[in-house]
């Protein structure tokens, strides 16, 4: 037996295909990297998730050929990115072990390695056992090399191609991480081209801005949402003990020399059980009263656990990410929800009724959508009072069929269909009816126009209002008054370069912007209903989009017209902002 050695180790995140703005670590990679650290098997990362780089020519520039593992975690919408660097990489170094794992690897695990001979080996749920298993195995014998696999084929949770060529070898599951707490804390860094934002929340409560960490704090979700790809890796849910919790916050405020004072809680579904929910909350709090958190869940939970609720609002809880998906009995039925409509609407008036924000988790469009389903969205999203609500993505979504969900075979049968495994269809070219299929096309064409300009917009005009509002314009309040509105005058207005008048008339456009996606949703769906024709009169390539534009403002303008006064008026109070910068309305 030799020397134990301790191969070149590598973790790729691969791109999705397009740059996002709200870019973070990625966090599961970071754990199987801690997890290895830990073992005395250190290892590099490099997080491509965002690029819209040639993936071969991100694999050549950051050499990731010099490796002796290559582990990467894969996402339908990342998968064919990660097989063009994994051929790269077996062309330049055969020798290297390349590993495929995450959601889309688990789920269709046996086709990769029948298809691609530039994998190795497919990891399949969680991956820091089975990770250090092989890299152990790598690393065990100095004179057999990364080349001698043999002893390595068993490992639990892992598929092989055999080694004689004849067929895979498809090992049994692995039990679940029964402790996360044994699980390092996922401190690991990556190298990324890009780089990453300074993650933040604008604490409207507190009135200022802060820094803010992702943890999570268990793992998985007990309930069967037919389109989640959380199913992929298991539903056995585990937590994190609430001293845990605290100790990594303090850990990464020591680590990085940043005062942490917002945690946004990443669990696949962070109440289902309310006790431990408190727990956390209640220790956040006396460890630092300044803290505040925010996490996601189901609505059937808020309204089980209600009672609960007001203690995590006093403990620092600021929004609770809502999974409603849809307002349309059918649509919740597809989707596997197994809540009704008004549970809902009744999930929603608790939490406003608390103050708790929400961060609104929602499907407008499905496969099988009809109009009178958006109708039912629509509806529900002015009732409950989500007109006010940004960013506006919610109107533009639908549904995706990640590969080893229940919904993306519901379709397949459906459809009478067999969806490539490594292909993810689009959302939007999947429509039954053509009035959707048309409704879909012709929204899609007002977000590309008009939707990142109503962004900037708003950005500019919100960031002028709260500067106002705060008394950042310089303003002392010395009008005459006491300004004991808070604001450094009556209005606001005093010393920020606005008239009282000008002032009344941008915060009203202000409200029309965030409106304007809304009301043109709304004009078009009635058009739709009415079998398209204002939007086949005017015809021509804008000119019928144009037609379904609302006039907005106090005066009715184009909603053009409206952008340009409000930038203007943000400019003349002297708070304009570069395009595309974020707006002080909570979550960035």
């Amino acid at each position: 037996m030799g020397t134990l050695t301790r191969p070149a180790i590598a973790f790729v995140n691969p791109s999705v295909g397009f740059s996002d703005r709200r870019k973070s670590k990625p966090i599961g990679l970071a754990y199987i990297m801690a997890y290895l650290e830990k073992s005395g098997f250190p290892s590099s990362g490099f997080d491509f998730g965002d690029s819209e780089d040639d993936a071969v020519e991100l694999a050549a520039h950051y050499g990731l050929d010099r490796f002796d593992v290559v582990g990467f975690s894969v996402y339908n919408e990342s998968f064919r990115a990660a097989i063009a660097m994994a051929e790269w990489i077996k062309n330049r170094r055969p020798e290297c072990l390349i590993v495929l794992g995450g959601p889309h690897a688990t789920a269709v695990h046996e086709h990769i390695l029948r298809r691609y001979s530039c994998v190795d080996v497919v990891v399949r749920r969680e991956g820091e056992e089975a990770m250090l298993d092989l890299v152990r195995g790598l690393g065990a014998d100095a004179d057999g090399g990364v080349d001698d696999r043999v002893g390595l084929t068993g490992i639990k949770g892992t598929t092989w191609r055999a080694p004689d060529g004849a067929g895979l070898l498809v090992n049994e599951d692995r039990d679940f991480v029964p402790d996360l707490d044994q699980i390092p804390f996922p401190d690991a860094e990556f190298t990324s081209h890009s780089g990453y934002p300074d993650l933040t929340y604008y604490d409207e409560v507190q009135g200022r801005l802060k820094a803010a960490l992702t943890i999570c704090s268990s793992r998985s979700c007990p309930y069967n949402c037919s389109f989640c790809g959380v199913l992929t890796i298991g539903r056995k849910y585990r937590s994190r003990e609430a001293e845990r919790v605290v100790a990594e916050l303090l850990h990464f405020r020591a680590r990085h020399g940043v005062n942490y004072e917002h945690v946004y809680f990443s669990d696949a579904n962070f109440f289902v059980s309310p006790t431990r929910a408190l727990e956390v909350a209640e220790a956040l709090y006396e460890a630092d009263p300044q803290v505040t958190f925010s996490f996601g869940t189901r609505v059937n939970q808020i309204l089980k656990a209600a009672e609960v609720l007001p203690r995590l609002k006093e403990c620092g809880l600021r929004f609770i990410e809502l999974g409603i998906e849809s307002a349309s009995e059918p649509v919740l039925e597809r989707l596997a929800k197994h809540v009704k409509p008004e549970v809902n609407v009744a999930a929603v008036r608790l939490l406003k009724r608390l103050g708790i924000e929400i961060s609104l988790d929602f499907i407008m469009l499905d496969p099988a959508t009809t109009l009178p389903d958006v109708r039912a969205n629509l509806e529900f999203l002015r009732e409950a009072g989500f007109y006010d609500y940004v960013p506006h993505d919610h109107l533009y979504t639908a549904l995706v069929l990640y590969e080893g969900t229940p919904i993306r075979d519901f379709y397949a049968r459906r459809f009478g269909v067999v969806f490539d495994p490594d292909d993810l269809p689009s959302p939007f070219t999947l429509f039954e009816l053509p009035e959707v299929q048309r409704f879909s096309d012709t929204l899609r064409a007002f977000r590309k126009r008009w939707q990142d300009r109503i962004d900037d917009a708003l950005a500019q005009g919100e960031l002028a209002l709260a500067s106002m509002a705060d008394g950042s314009d310089g303003s002392d309040g010395s009008d005459g008054s006491d300004g004991s509105d808070g604001s450094g005058g009556l209005d606001g207005s005093e010393g920020s370069g606005l008239s009282r008048e000008s002032h009344a008339r941008l915060q009203l456009d202000v409200v029309s912007l965030r409106h304007a996606p809304n009301l043109f949703m709304e004009r078009l769906l009635e058009d739709a209903e009415a079998g398209f024709p204002r939007l086949d009169q005017v015809g021509g390539a804008g000119g019928g989009l144009d037609a379904l534009l609302p006039r907005l403002g106090h005066d009715h303008v184009h909603l053009h017209d409206l952008i340009e006064r409000t930038e203007a008026a943000a400019r003349e109070a002297g708070f304009a902002q570069a395009p595309g910068a974020a707006a002080p309305h909570g979550r960035d």
